[in-house]
């Protein structure tokens, strides 16, 4: 079988380096690439991947709700989420899932978060946001422009960047959704933590650098932090669980991707 994860870039993800420690693990002879598609060539995508005979794979940055038009199905949950993170294909017909919400809130501290504040408004975010609210929580999101969120299939409360403080102090959970901090946008923090819960616990969906200024940054002023390797790794897990219908190795992803970092 053939699977790939695209976005753009795409060059820092170890998609492919997990996918083959798992393949590896499991003794299965298949194939894992990485994509890059130029947005300006996203409208071709059902035809790559036909002439790549790929059987699965997994969506990001910034593809996660583009996704949804070329999809023949969509899974419940992925629907009300509004994103995409992982397809997969039999007989010519894709289906789209989300394995980012459950993948994150696996790799969080085992307690109640009640006020959660991320911070972006792409796919993932939507993903985590929509995950939380559905358990209860009492969700924010801040985003440069608000009007990012109008579409979203369920209730957050949306503000600017610049009205973070207002709600920091409340939050419990505070999490960078944004490509800020990853490798290649490591210039900029989004948030200085000034109102920040001295309990809160800080999370960056971001794996490479393990250690974000974000994460560095709360760390520094002894908040919990945790980066996005867990989230990676779990999301990772159950997609191929979904493309193959069977159980991955999730000690052998861990240990490769970790290794390789």
């Amino acid at each position: 079988m053939n699977f790939a994860v695209i976005g753009h870039p795409i060059s820092h993800s170890l998609s492919p380096v997990m996918h083959h420690a798992n393949f590896k693990s499991l003794g299965l002879d298949y194939s894992y690439i990485a994509l890059d598609i130029h947005p300006n060539h996203f409208h071709h995508i059902r035809d790559i991947m036909a002439e790549r005979e790929i059987d699965g794979f997994n969506v990001t940055i910034p593809f996660k709700t583009a996704i949804i038009d070329y999809l023949d199905e969509v899974d419940d949950l992925a629907l009300k989420m509004g994103a995409v993170n992982t397809v997969k294909i039999v007989d010519g017909k894709w289906t789209g899932y989300n394995t980012d919400a459950t993948g994150f809130i696996e790799s969080l501290p085992p307690k109640e978060y009640s006020h959660v504040l991320l911070i972006g408004a792409g796919g993932a975010s939507r993903a985590i946001a929509q995950g939380f609210a559905a358990k209860g929580a009492d969700v924010t999101v801040a985003n440069r422009s608000p009007e990012r969120l109008a579409d979203w299939p369920f209730e957050v409360h949306k503000i600017t960047l610049d009205d973070i403080e207002r709600f920091a102090d409340r939050a419990d959970l505070l999490i960078n959704t944004t490509p800020v901090g990853m490798t290649g946008f490591e210039d900029e923090v989004l948030y200085d933590f000034k109102s920040v819960h001295p309990d809160a616990v800080v999370a960056d969906i971001i794996y490479t650098p393990s250690m974000t200024p974000f994460l560095k940054l709360a760390d520094r002023l002894e908040l919990t932090t945790v980066n996005g390797l867990g989230m990676f790794i779990n999301q990772g897990a159950q997609s191929f669980e979904i493309w193959t219908g069977l159980e991955a190795d999730r000690t052998a992803m861990t240990e490769c991707v970790k290794n390789y970092l």
